[in-house]
């Protein structure tokens, strides 16, 4: 009589275990998600080079406009260090010179941290959340969630990331790069003020576009591209990269 307890018992036993097998396999693993972490590459020695132009206005009794044009790239160094959050970090150095008949100089290091969820990228002590992964179209963070928007930085206040385009193609330079993603960080605008900044990425290079306005104005019926007294213009535009 035990003896076909005990049968019985390591029967139902195995029974219920087939069970419990066949109901984890329907659930997604993490493992079997596409994060798509390619769009914004980490390998060693990775690099993408840009060329930025910059407008920058101010009136001060007098109204000026500057103009800056320069080379930048962005490498991942093949050093890396864990934060103070024993986080993986990995060092992003940035190298300027003004067109391409001068050598890269050092400019600044960056770092980065790619967790599960999300890329955050550390530009001069800011830290941005830049991408969250895996991307949905209308997909909207916080973006800004560990920068303090406090003057000088209110300029960071009430921005909403959003992806607007997924899997899309993006032409830059007379280059057309397949598979790009679109970041609205934020588009704010009214009579005297706008502030905008978007990216694109693609996989397998990372970031190829950014463009970036902080603009203010007091005559209300002159457009942004003439009457703008205060604030900045920044198009930073892929130029080459890695393989």
């Amino acid at each position: 009589m035990n003896k076909r307890i005990n049968v019985f018992a390591l029967v139902f036993l195995v029974f219920c275990s087939l069970l419990i097998i066949a109901s984890c396999k329907k659930k997604d693993s993490p493992y079997s998600i596409n994060y798509q972490y390619q769009y914004y590459p980490l390998d060693s020695n990775h690099y993408v080079t840009y060329r930025v132009d910059s407008v920058f206005y101010s009136y001060n009794g007098a109204y000026t406009r500057d103009t800056v044009s320069y080379d930048w790239m962005v490498l991942i160094s093949d050093s890396t260090f864990y934060d103070n959050s024993n986080r993986l970090t990995n060092i992003l150095e940035c190298y300027r010179r003004p067109d391409s008949t001068y050598a890269w100089n050092i400019d600044r290091r960056w770092s980065a941290n790619r967790t599960l969820t999300n890329l955050q990228v550390n530009e001069d002590d800011i830290r941005f959340i830049k991408l969250v992964f895996p991307p949905q179209l209308n997909q909207g963070w916080n973006g800004n969630l560990y920068v303090v928007t406090t003057p000088p930085y209110d300029v960071f206040a009430s921005w909403n990331y959003t992806y607007t385009n997924m899997d899309t193609t993006f032409i830059l330079n007379g280059v057309t790069y397949n598979h790009a993603l679109v970041v609205s960080e934020v588009d704010n605008e009214n009579l005297i003020q706008k502030t905008l900044r978007r990216e694109a990425y693609v996989q397998g290079v990372g970031l190829i576009y950014q463009e970036w306005e902080s603009l203010s104005k007091q005559n209300i019926n002159t457009d942004w591209n003439t009457g703008p007294e205060n604030g900045f213009r920044i198009r930073m535009r892929a130029t080459g990269h890695n393989p």
